[in-house]
């Protein structure tokens, strides 16, 4: 039987994110002229742009990942609100360096802004819909994806629960 450790839904501002990555938004809105506010993205392979379904299933998950060679990237289309769970990078060297959960957190996705994972954030592989039906995603990501995964329930006996 597997603990559950809950995690507490947080708001998704450019202070709270830093250790994860950068969110995606405008930072001003002047009347008289348009703005571009360039996002830190780095990519090792071929750049993959790709729409994702993400229906209602709940809002437990046991695993989180992180990749090596892109920042990805997310941007929310339609449908409902949602959260993701992140974790700082740890030693990329090391696959045994995975984060703490009480290092984990959960972000509120409320539509009006994108984010951009750093290199190596751990995330969970999902983005978790919270109400039905669900929702869609643009992702700018990288082929091939080095990934490593790791699964909580089976390396430390641990579901989490995104708790509103």
């Amino acid at each position: 039987m597997t603990k559950v450790h809950k995690l507490k839904v947080e708001v998704m501002t450019a202070e709270s994110f830093r250790p994860f990555g950068e969110v995606m938004e405008a930072k001003s809105m002047p009347a008289e002229q348009r703005e571009f506010f360039p996002a830190p993205f780095t990519i090792d392979g071929r750049p993959t742009l790709d729409v994702i379904w993400q229906p209602y299933q709940g809002r437990t998950f046991t695993e989180l990942e992180r990749h090596f060679n892109v920042t990805q990237a997310f941007f929310p289309l339609s449908g409902s609100l949602a959260a993701v769970a992140v974790a700082a990078p740890t030693d990329p060297n090391d696959p045994k360096a995975i984060p703490e959960p009480e290092d984990v957190h959960a972000f509120l996705i409320d539509g009006t802004q994108g984010w951009v994972y750093k290199t190596g954030t751990w995330h969970s592989l999902d983005r978790y819909i919270l109400s039905p039906p669900g929702a869609s995603f643009v992702i700018l990501n990288v082929d091939p994806n080095p990934t490593q995964v790791v699964d909580y329930a089976t390396e430390r006996g641990i579901t989490f629960e995104v708790d509103l």
